[in-house]
């Protein structure tokens, strides 16, 4: 399964991130927040859009003693 996002479209603010779900396609999860938006998924690709996150590996943050 894949992570996917649902981030703000709107120009005025920020590209904030909202929401993420774990779900096997970029379909099922525009469906799936779409219905959670109570909106139709034309009214939901103008006002939202919906990205896969990527794990991050990168260890360099990591505190070694």
């Amino acid at each position: 399964m894949a992570k996917f996002g649902l981030y703000t479209k709107n120009t005025s603010e920020s590209n904030g991130h909202i929401h993420a779900i774990d779900v096997p396609s970029i379909g099922q999860a525009e469906a799936y927040f779409a219905g959670r938006k109570q909106l139709t998924l034309e009214q939901f690709n103008n006002m939202f859009i919906v990205k896969e996150i990527k794990p991050n590996n990168d260890s360099r943050n990591l505190l070694l003693g």
